[in-house]
């Protein structure tokens, strides 16, 4: 597989866009810019896999519309939370009095491998502290052709959560969302009006369909087929598995093994 190292940048404050122009003739070519959006891959950089095929429980889109990858590999990038994002997230995903502010936390951009057998790009909003080993545990997925359905940061486009603070994370389970940080109580028990771990910026939902929850009264979200057939694409298979010990190598811990388990739940 190609490489997946994890570059940290901070996002480019001017409008710059990937299309670049000749440099000047001179004797000692000008080198590239650089800015924190990498280079879009090219036709020689777009092997593909196989489509994964339907399955007896599917979210309601099997192969979302995703962004297309950027570089080679996994080409992880860690920046801060930018203007038009944040603007997305305040009021949904981020109301006061959030136990976390803007300049805590941070945007993991990483390629990864779809459903529909495309390389694409996504992105989590986590806490800082974390930002770096969440990146090289997606680098890792990728390496190992792990499958993702889609990744995109809980916003305004999920609507409110209903009930409670925070976007809509049943919605967003429902759409098999991989997503990180969402100012929320725990799922399932918002009669407590305890944060989330999520509402900190250090936990991360991964493949809700294939990985699904079970809140402590025993209710399955989003479904319970993949609770009963622990196999397949975008399967959390067990601790041992290469794609958990993505995460639980950099100190993530994985919360499947506890009890009543949480398959797609990673706790930083």
């Amino acid at each position: 597989m190609p490489s997946t190292s994890v570059t940290t940048k901070a996002p480019a404050t001017a409008t710059a866009t990937s299309r670049s122009t000749s440099p000047p003739a001179t004797t000692r070519p000008r080198p590239a810019a650089t800015t924190s959006r990498p280079r879009p891959a090219t036709s020689s950089t777009r092997p593909g896999l196989s489509r994964v095929p339907r399955q007896p429980a599917e979210p309601a889109v099997s192969y979302p519309v995703n962004d297309p990858a950027y570089g080679t590999g996994a080409n992880a990038v860690v920046t801060t939370v930018g203007d038009a994002l944040w603007a997305r997230m305040v009021g949904y995903s981020w109301t006061a009095p959030c136990p976390v502010g803007r300049s805590g936390l941070r945007v993991v951009q990483v390629n990864f491998w779809g459903f529909d057998g495309k390389r694409s790009r996504g992105s989590v909003v986590v806490a800082r502290s974390i930002a770096s080993a969440v990146a090289g545990a997606f680098a890792d997925l990728y390496g190992q052709g792990f499958r993702i359905r889609q990744m995109r940061p809980m916003d305004s486009r999920w609507g409110h959560n209903p009930k409670g603070p925070g976007a809509d994370d049943y919605a967003a389970m429902q759409a098999d969302n991989t997503s990180a940080f969402n100012c929320r109580y725990v799922g399932g028990e918002e009669a407590s009006k305890k944060w989330s771990r999520h509402s900190l910026g250090l936990a991360v939902d991964v493949n809700d369909f294939e990985n699904p929850y079970v809140d402590a009264h025993g209710v399955v979200y989003p479904d319970t087929y993949y609770l009963r057939h622990r196999t397949g694409p975008g399967v959390f298979a067990g601790s041992s598995s290469a794609a958990v010990r993505a995460f639980t190598s950099r100190g993530l811990s994985w919360e499947g093994t506890s009890s009543p388990p949480d398959y797609q739940h990673f706790d930083g």
